[in-house]
């Protein structure tokens, strides 16, 4: 008879699969009331929009099988294609004035993530394997804010703000796992990934006074979902 299959040892594999944002969008703010008044602020449509995306990367792991219970950890490091957005544009004719037109947008986008997590499963069956899996998340995110204002005379005022962050977090989610004769594994599972809040302020690309003043302010919590699958080889 075929010897029992054993998940202890060594793995490497890859993954691919889809991540979305979970809930919320960007958070704006801005202290231009305060600068130039409530009377001469004009109200600009806002729009939101969160884009889901693909994910794909590479994993490295190692199990200890105890009976039917399977221990393990495993790290991962992946591609993935995050963006939310939020923004809005109007023209307004002043009375015996010129004409303006407001546009602004705020973009954060997530590119890559990493784990590293624990694992702890059940073998009901030889080669099936249940687990859930939970431990530290990683990830950069960049936050954009571009707002500007042109008028029909031909002057234009711009404020700008950029940032980078490398958010460290944490993650949590479980999954199945199937064991093919020859060592490779296949498995579908779920992630949770928390990196926290990030944001930037944009401020004015010039030396007008008062204009230097007003910050432009954006913001956003960035938690998402990933579902993928995985092949693996256990050495």
């Amino acid at each position: 008879m075929a010897p029992a299959f054993n998940w202890s040892g060594f793995y490497a594999g890859v993954n691919v699969g889809g991540g979305w944002y979970d809930g919320g969008n960007i958070t704006t703010s801005s202290n231009v009331v305060s600068i130039v008044g409530a009377g001469n602020v004009v109200r600009v449509p806002v729009s939101d929009s969160n884009q889901a995306g693909i994910t794909a990367g590479g994993l490295l792991g190692y199990n200890y099988q105890i009976d039917r219970v399977v221990l393990g950890v495993e790290a991962d490091f992946n591609y993935v294609d995050l963006k939310s957005s939020r923004g809005g544009s109007t023209t307004v004719t002043f009375f015996h004035g010129p004409t303006e037109s407001f546009n602004f947008q705020n973009t954060s986008k997530i590119d890559w993530f990493g784990t590293v997590r624990s694992r702890i499963g059940f073998v009901p069956a030889e080669r099936l394997l249940i687990y859930a899996t939970g431990g530290l998340a990683y990830g950069e995110v960049k936050t954009n804010i571009t707002n500007s204002e042109v008028f029909s005379t031909g002057l234009s005022r711009l404020w700008l703000g950029n940032n980078s962050d490398i958010r460290v977090g944490w993650t949590a989610g479980g999954g199945l796992e199937y064991a093919f004769p020859g060592n490779w594994t296949l498995r579908g599972e779920y992630l949770y990934v928390d990196l926290g809040g990030s944001g930037t302020t944009a401020t004015f690309q010039g030396t007008d006074p008062v204009q230097s003043q007003i910050r432009y302010n954006a913001s956003r919590e960035n938690r998402f979902s990933i579902a993928r699958a995985a092949l693996s080889y256990k050495f």
